[in-house]
């Protein structure tokens, strides 16, 4: 509708121009030179606001009526302000036609657009060729015309087509993003089960090798037995489809999730100190809460394995519109730009932890100095 506004308009101003410019009757004002022609150009804008907009049989009907008995009035009315030796193709004349032919571009179907377009443009240029004619002017092609209408058709077609072939691309599409969905989401869960292994059956079979000979004591059975629960839980996981099938894996809720994992490393003869508000992780998303308690337990298996005391602190605290873990010990430390590519227990269960929910893992050490581990996580991973 746009394109054809601004053609009329821009008829609309070059007729103003002629009828100022024209050499004047006596007594006759310049303006009302130009008010028929302008007033027939508005009456055509609605016959071609009509076509584009108003799809119904009899509307088109009557916006074809309206464009062809408007584009008769024009072309008679605007006669007088052509030169002698003008023809029935001047652009005055030519623009009207092209501003009606493409009034109807707006169809739901090709053919319902290139049938409209051509009707309008068979009515509009008959009747404009009809007034020229009438008027004493030469009649001729209206190459312009005539042009505007072909390239108009071979636009909508090839839109057509381009569509046409976007639309049957569209479930192709469709199933390589659900593909590759399913592989990021496969590739996660492979990930949360790499972390998941370390963290249970190395860290117990650590746990029972720190053992004396013997009977294995009932506190380090209960651990062992949730640990395989856990597993054949993460089992599963691992052949269900779809992200919303990740529960949390540890427990149902954050209370008891920190609960257990405290008496996983507490089973181990390590001490935990903690300080801080604890309730904040019953606010977390429950995957970003599984993650974060995690890598607290992670942290504080590390603490056992290499740090070499048996007491650590963790302190939990809320800054902003994230939610901090610091777990600490007064350990032997280590260097970590050179820890071992091995060490898995930082790397997968920490650091990709952190880095799966949003979070970030800072670690502090020294040789002699112990280790600090800063773990942050937002508080919404929406």
């Amino acid at each position: 509708m746009w394109l054809s506004s601004t053609l009329l308009a821009a008829v609309a101003i070059i007729v103003g121009v002629l009828a100022t410019f024209h050499p004047q009757t006596d007594g006759e004002a310049d303006l009302w030179r130009a008010a028929v022609p302008i007033a027939s150009l508005a009456v055509m804008g609605g016959g071609a606001y009509a076509l584009q907009r108003l799809h119904g049989p009899v509307d088109t009907i009557i916006g074809l009526l309206v464009v062809c008995a408007s584009a008769f009035a024009y072309a008679l009315s605007v006669e007088p302000l052509l030169t002698p030796g003008q023809k029935s193709d001047s652009i005055v004349l030519s623009l009207p036609i092209v501003a009606a032919t493409v009034s109807g571009v707006g169809r739901r179907s090709l053919t319902s657009c290139l049938v409209v377009c051509g009707l309008a443009y068979a009515a509009a240029s008959s009747a404009a060729l009809l007034g020229a004619d009438l008027g004493g002017r030469v009649v001729v092609l209206d190459f312009t015309a005539f042009g505007s209408f072909v390239a108009v058709a071979l636009l909508l077609v090839v839109l057509w087509v381009a569509r046409r072939g976007a639309v049957q691309q569209a479930p192709a599409l469709d199933r390589a993003a659900k593909m590759q969905q399913s592989v990021v989401e496969e590739a996660r869960l492979l990930g949360h089960a790499s972390s998941l292994l370390h963290d249970t059956v190395l860290g117990d079979l650590h746990a029972l090798a720190m053992l004396a000979p013997g009977t294995i004591p009932d506190s380090h059975l209960a651990v062992i037995r949730r640990d395989l629960e856990l597993l054949e839980r993460s089992d599963d996981l691992m052949r269900t489809t779809g992200a919303g099938a990740i529960p949390g894996l540890i427990e149902a809720t954050s209370e008891s999730r920190l609960a257990h994992a405290l008496d996983r490393v507490g089973a181990r003869g390590l001490r935990v100190i903690v300080s801080g508000d604890a309730a904040e992780l019953t606010r977390l998303d429950p995957v970003a809460e599984e993650a974060l308690v995690g890598a607290v337990e992670q942290c504080l298996v590390n603490v056992i394995l290499h740090a070499g005391v048996s007491i650590a602190e963790l302190a939990i605290a809320v800054s902003g519109e994230e939610v901090t873990a610091m777990v600490v010990d007064a350990g032997s430390g280590f260097v970590p730009s050179s820890a071992p590519a091995d060490r898995l227990g930082l790397r997968i269960s920490v650091y990709d932890r952190m880095l799966g929910v949003g979070g970030t893992a800072t670690v502090w050490s020294r040789p002699g100095a112990g280790t600090s581990v800063l773990l942050t996580v937002p508080r919404s991973t929406a």
